[in-house]
């Protein structure tokens, strides 16, 4: 815990520091709800993965999963939903990507009139917060089964200094080991390895920077065998007559990860099922997968949310219920649950970390307080990581964005506790109405 009472500030920098946390941080604040859903760092991309069950988000197909689908995207904030089962495409009476931007701005809309952004491919649709760049709707070769959305997403200088390139895919479904459709995933599988290749390759189909974050993400349907996994994490490509010669997927040469999260905040390894159906005669299964290149990559929190293990009271934090991620909790009919992983490029600095000491706290609050309101001083520019030339508010933002986030010098780990920078804004706002008229 921060330990407030042996900071050194004076009446001026009280009601500054009154003035942004009154103004700043409890904006921040209102986002956090103490629960495993909250993001390590407010800056990472959070990145989702869900089959929503063939377009039961929408109210005119199923109003009952549609209140749920919103719950949902209100309480987990995303910035990238990777969604299967949307379509297909080649039906002129389902819906499509404008269909699920369209709820996106509806259910969840965006600061200053923004909207989402979307891209199809079949029943894949990947729907973003920011700008979709270097559309594709298939690997070249295409496989004969079914295809992938993809795209790069233009995200903010500001805050990350690459973008990020996703593959959403939904596999062949069913059929066991050495079975047509067994064949097929492992023909999709070959058929990303090599697209991959071909975006770190200059020239041919695709090309992305050097060392561009990229996430293959979906339904990979491994009901069979799991050589398919085996492939798109190593670079084992099985028909290398079509597909080229084995290529370990990511930037420096080696194999991906597979990201693997666990039920809500759970420790136990058997809590990594994504499909459910207790009137099945298959057992809950790992269907779903979020797999990255680590090389240049760092991952936050992730999680697989399931809202039926989730307590009374982080329920009512996050105001979801506990029947959201379910068709019908009482009869144990569950389907797909959605994966969540919050991404950010490898090596980043943390936004707000002005002492580079792995930790935003009250060290970097007085950096940006010694200058306030100043014209940057050559002997302090860490007063300034806008880099406006001027002290202020954006620059506030920086630290109070992220406050917290790392791990304190001399310490191994870092738990959060937003309660008591909370509790510090709201003793102080007070304050602020006696000292407010007075500051300059």
């Amino acid at each position: 815990m921060e330990r407030f009472h042996q900071i050194r500030i004076g009446p001026l920098r009280i009601g500054l520091l009154t003035l942004m946390l009154g103004f700043c941080c409890l904006g921040q604040l209102s986002a956090q709800t103490g629960t495993f859903i909250d993001r390590d760092q407010a800056t990472d991309l959070r990145v989702v993965s869900y089959n929503v069950l063939w377009n039961t988000i929408f109210s005119d197909v199923d109003p009952t999963q549609a209140a749920k689908f919103e719950r949902v995207v209100q309480a987990i904030d995303g910035d990238i939903w990777n969604l299967q089962e949307i379509g297909p495409n080649n039906d002129p009476n389902n819906p499509t990507d404008d269909d699920v931007v369209d709820l996106m701005n509806t259910i969840m809309p965006l600061p200053g009139g923004a909207t989402w952004y979307g891209h199809q491919s079949w029943d894949n649709v990947i729907v973003s917060k920011y700008p979709l760049t270097m559309l594709a709707t298939d690997t070249i070769p295409e496989p004969s089964s079914t295809s992938v959305a993809m795209a790069l997403v233009d995200l903010p200088d500001a805050q990350f200094d690459t973008d990020f390139y996703f593959m959403n895919t939904h596999f062949k479904c069913c059929g066991g080991v050495g079975t047509s459709e067994d064949d097929k995933r492992q023909e999709q599988a070959d058929a990303l390895v090599n697209w991959m290749r071909d975006a770190r390759t200059p020239g041919e189909n695709v090309n992305l920077p050097v060392d561009t974050p990229m996430v293959v993400v979906g339904d990979l349907n491994l009901v069979g065998g799991l050589q398919p996994l085996n492939t798109l994490v190593t670079g084992n490509i099985i028909n290398e007559g079509t597909y080229g010669s084995d290529s370990p997927p990511d930037w420096d040469g080696s194999s991906l990860t597979d990201a693997h999260p666990l039920h809500n905040d759970s420790s136990d390894p058997n809590d990594d099922y994504t499909w459910r159906n207790d009137n099945s005669s298959f057992d809950p299964g790992r269907l779903d997968y979020i797999i990255y290149t680590d090389s240049v990559l760092d991952v936050g929190n992730q999680f697989v949310l399931n809202t039926a293990e989730m307590t009374a009271q982080d329920l009512a934090a996050t105001g979801l219920q506990a029947g959201d991620v379910t068709l019908n909790l009482a009869q144990g009919r569950f389907d797909h649950l959605p994966l969540i992983m919050d991404i950010r490029p490898a090596n980043q600095p943390i936004p707000g970390d002005l002492n580079a000491d792995g930790f935003v706290g009250i060290d970097d609050l007085n950096i940006v307080l010694g200058s306030w309101n100043q014209n940057v001083p050559p002997a302090n520019p860490l007063a300034d990581p806008s880099g406006d030339g001027f002290v202020g508010l954006v620059d506030l933002n920086f630290v109070l964005s992220n406050w917290n986030a790392g791990t304190p010098p001399g310490e191994t780990s870092n738990i959060p506790e937003p309660g008591s920078i909370a509790l510090l804004a709201l003793g102080l706002v007070p304050i602020l109405r006696r000292t407010a008229i007075g500051l300059r």
